[in-house]
């Protein structure tokens, strides 16, 4: 009976598994935000960790369509404590060498220290000039920490018009269900201008350190003996607008066990 019953089991979080990974709508008051993001590839071991790639795509508008949009502040994402992150021996990159600079120039002078990419779209609000909208790539570099944590540098270029800026991520420890918080704050002067509609980005790098293979991030499928996955929450995103307003939501992905 016992056997039956775990096979039964099995066969529900099997077909719950095929549900499960979707975009998240959150919507406070005028603020509307869409969430998606994961961990690829799906399948992983259920005890020993493997690398991975841990993505985040967020969308941010006003409800009613209005221009300027409300003003993204914060961003702060949570992520599951299966999660790991290891950079011992991962070369390290500083802002003034990546700022100003071409994405192509920051990828020449810092590329030992890349560990993930995206995109940033902002509409851009100017004294005396008609909006327009800044579309440009991000690279993330694997910054040296600061006041014991650590960080990563998110520079982002766009060519029209051609300019550039660096966002600073810290990286908090936290002993709770989201063991990995990834933290930004917009810089003050950007307030004046910036309002950003997209920002997107994914982290993944292996290195070589002491002669073995790393994985920047790594994560297992903690999936209970007999069951061929789990249903797990990945991350916590809470995002901050002005005016002390905020929008939280919570992505529930699931894993296979390999």
């Amino acid at each position: 009976m016992r056997r039956v019953a775990l096979a039964a089991l099995a066969l529900l979080v099997t077909v719950a598994l095929a549900g499960v990974a979707r975009a998240e709508v959150t919507r406070e008051g005028d603020i509307v935000v869409n969430v998606d993001g994961g961990i690829s590839p799906k399948a992983l071991p259920r005890t020993t960790m493997a690398p991975v790639t841990v993505s985040l795509d967020s969308t941010f508008k006003s409800a009613e369509g209005t221009d300027p949009p409300p003003q993204l502040r914060t961003i702060a994402v949570g992520i599951n404590r299966g999660g790991q992150v290891f950079d011992r021996g991962l070369p390290t990159c500083r802002v003034r060498r990546i700022q100003p600079t071409t994405i192509s120039a920051a990828r020449r002078i810092c590329g030992s220290a890349i560990v993930g990419s995206g995109h940033v779209q902002v509409r851009v609000h100017l004294t005396n000039q008609p909006p327009f909208t800044f579309k440009g790539p991000l690279l993330v570099f694997h910054a040296k920490p600061a006041a014991g944590h650590r960080r990563l540098l998110a520079q982002v270029y766009g060519r029209k018009p051609p300019s550039a800026f660096v966002l600073t991520f810290n990286v908090l420890e936290r002993q709770d269900t989201f063991g990995t918080v990834i933290k930004t704050t917009l810089p003050e002067p950007a307030r004046q201008w910036a309002y950003v509609t997209h920002f997107d980005m994914k982290l993944h790098r292996i290195y070589t350190y002491q002669g073995k293979k790393h994985s920047f991030v790594s994560a297992s499928c903690s999936a209970p003996e007999g069951f061929p996955g789990a249903v797990y929450p990945f991350a916590k995103a809470n995002f901050g607008f002005a005016e002390n307003r905020h929008v939280v939501t919570t992505l529930i992905r699931d894993c296979t066990v390999s």
